[in-house]
């Protein structure tokens, strides 16, 4: 997880340049996904650099968090551009939440549980701080069901999941981390199927 962190720290800019053009119909939609309230309140799991902050409206109230310094200077200066004054950056761990058990009316997991070497943790955790009736979105990649992993996938993925992400996780394998969440919608978008978009709702 160190070198994880590490290669994030340092490379913040080239992620929002390679990553943001990409993903940024995908998380426009998730924003739509989450079903916020007007008045809810939203943790981001895995903010990173901010990407998601202009998707967001300028009043949301709620807490994004991550790991990386590096990742949340740069969320820290997108957020003083924006003007977000009732949304918090905050440095923690997904895996082991410093926040009160459902206590946001909605949550988002861009790009974190194949990045976090305990994905299903990630999911536990989110599930728990989220109040009953309320939607869980997660944007990531993910292996297909139905699709062998070769040794050699196995093995790219263990080495690149200690740099950056691990290439090979099954959504079923990061569902099992939080089975009560209901699955609400499963989308494949573009480019090419790069990103999954999946939304679940937490049992009332």
């Amino acid at each position: 997880m160190a070198s994880n962190i590490n290669v994030y720290d340092r490379t913040g800019f080239l992620y929002d340049a390679v990553i943001g053009p990409i993903s940024r119909e995908a998380r426009d939609r998730a924003v739509v996904n989450l079903n916020l309230p007007p008045e809810g309140r939203l943790l981001i799991a895995g903010v990173g650099s901010g990407l998601d902050l202009p998707h967001l409206p300028s009043g949301v109230r709620g807490v994004g968090v991550d790991l990386s310094d590096g990742m949340l200077r740069r969320a820290r200066k997108r957020r003083a551009g924006l003007g977000m004054p009732c949304f918090e950056l905050r440095k923690m761990d997904a895996r082991s939440l410093d926040l009160p058990d459902e206590s946001f009316d909605a949550v988002y997991l861009p790009l974190i549980v194949t990045v976090a070497p305990d994905g299903p943790g990630v999911l536990t955790e989110a599930a728990r701080v989220t109040k009953p009736g309320a939607r869980l979105v997660i944007l990531d990649r993910f292996w297909p069901e139905d699709r062998p992993r070769p040794a050699a996938v196995r093995r790219a993925g263990a080495l690149l999941g200690s740099l950056a992400t691990h290439i090979d996780r099954r959504f079923s394998e990061i569902h099992a981390g939080a089975p009560n969440l209901r699955v609400l919608d499963d989308e494949t978008l573009a480019p090419g199927g790069f990103l999954q978009l999946i939304t679940l709702e937490k049992p009332s």
